[in-house]
């Protein structure tokens, strides 16, 4: 008598069978009953469900390469209080090294130029309109009342950009209020194609004559004077060539570029990709810069970096004639000072090469021409002769010996003088400053 298995019966079938111990034959399989439709439908989202994995899969590996590739590549911190210039060096690194990216940016920063233009005629408004409530110089009129309200448009403006690329949108911008934007590009981008930004770029166009008629009126120019309003550096340019930066067909130039002037709120990570072809590019490898704020308030968010840098460009002017603009009562050059000491003696930056930039030095030039008397403010100057090499030669060797006493161990002394806004020269010192860095990095990899 033959007896009947059935599980015989079950390993003899062909095809998974529901009954399985395969969860995923379960999941799969159609439902009881499908139309051609629902079925084509089915087969349609497992494709794009399998679609999104492969991507998410590549995705995954592209950030481990990115990230191994990362660990490998050198990565530069720059350093320096606020307005120390640090931007502007970061944009000669971009103008040297990445001419192409540096290039496809140009049209977000001719709205960044107009800014600082309204920024600078809202400053002079404002002194006016100061002048109106409380008179002291009797140097405006009714003329000068009819001209800020026919300008009006552009303080508008003005706050609608702001709003668009502000770091807190939820809290918008006033007018005179400064305004920081996320790190990383997005902000270019909306500069360079919102119908806000390109609406605002066509109001200053149309208001350019009245634009010139305020700069242009000795009794303005006067109260500025007398007021001690001082126009920021991109302001300040930009208003000495109103008909060109507001001409319809304009594009900024490379030195407009490098003096506008934006805010960024936290650190910026940028990568430097060589650009096949680029000019001054040859046999430069890819590498990372850090632009960290410097203000006092900020500086913690420095520490983190500097396990992982291999050099470090410490910005300062030799503004020893200035106090911090977010602490009246800290001498800007002793602040400089005191972060330069601190930061040469870090043991996590032993190995570290620190080059120092004396930077804005055109400023100086122009402060020691003015009839600027340096033991005034640096009574060790003493007798010295007050000049431009005079006063370079004097603080570099004060850097220097501080270099040398704080180190935890010996290392060269890098030292340079740079006006950030000089393209020409600039140039030949970042491609410099790469050139050792790279060195040192080949050095200490026993690749030469």
């Amino acid at each position: 008598m033959t007896i009947s298995d059935p599980g015989h019966h079950r390993s003899r079938t062909r095809g998974p069978s529901l009954d399985s111990a395969d969860p995923f034959a379960i999941h799969m399989a159609p439902p009881e009953g499908e139309t051609p439709a629902a079925r084509a439908e089915r087969l349609a989202a497992q494709q794009y469900a399998e679609k999104m994995s492969r991507q998410i899969d590549e995705q995954i590996l592209q950030s481990k390469r990115l990230h191994d590739k990362k660990d490998k590549d050198v990565k530069i911190l720059l350093l320096g209080q606020s307005e120390s210039g640090k931007s502007t060096v970061l944009k000669n690194f971009r103008l040297r090294f990445t001419p192409q990216y540096f290039d496809s940016e140009r049209n977000a920063w001719r709205t960044v130029v107009l800014l600082n233009l309204i920024s600078s005629v809202r400053s002079i408004i404002t002194a006016i309109e100061n002048e109106f409530a409380a008179p002291e110089f009797n140097l405006v009129h009714d003329s000068h009342r009819t001209l800020c309200a026919e300008l009006a448009p552009l303080l508008e403006e003005e706050v609608t950009v702001n709003t668009l690329i502000s770091a807190t949108p939820n809290v918008p911008p006033g007018q005179g209020q400064d305004v920081f934007v996320r790190p990383g590009g997005e902000w270019k981008s909306v500069l360079a194609n919102s119908d806000e930004a390109k609406h605002a770029v066509e109001v200053v166009f149309g208001l350019r004559d009245e634009i010139d008629s305020l700069w242009a009126d000795t009794a303005v120019r006067e109260l500025l004077e007398k007021k001690d309003v001082s126009l920021k550096d991109g302001g300040g340019y930009f208003m000495d060539d109103i008909a060109r930066v507001t001409a319809e067909d304009y594009v900024p130039t490379d030195s407009d570029i490098l003096r506008a002037r934006i805010k960024t709120m936290g650190v910026e990570e940028h990568f430097f990709e060589k650009e096949v072809g680029a000019p001054g590019a040859r046999g430069v490898k890819d590498f990372w810069i850090y632009d960290v704020p410097g203000a006092k308030g900020s500086r913690a968010v420095w520490i983190p970096f500097f396990d992982m840098v291999q050099a470090i460009v410490f910005l300062t002017p030799l503004s020893f004639y200035e106090v911090l603009e977010e602490d009246s009562r800290v001498n800007r050059l002793e602040d400089s000072v005191h972060l330069w000491k601190e930061i040469c003696a870090n043991p996590l930056l032993q190995n570290c090469q620190i080059i120092l930039f004396f930077n804005k030095m055109d400023i100086l030039k122009a402060k020691l021409k003015a009839g600027l008397i340096i033991k005034e403010y640096v009574p060790s100057f003493a007798d010295r002769p007050n000049t431009y090499a005079g006063a370079t030669g004097y603080f570099k060797e004060k850097f220097r010996a501080y270099h040398k006493r704080s180190s935890p161990k010996p290392r060269a002394f890098f030292y340079y003088e740079t006006t950030a806004v000089d393209t020409r020269s600039t140039a030949k010192i970042i491609g410099a400053v790469h050139e050792e860095i790279f060195r040192k990095h080949l050095h200490e990899s026993i690749l030469i």
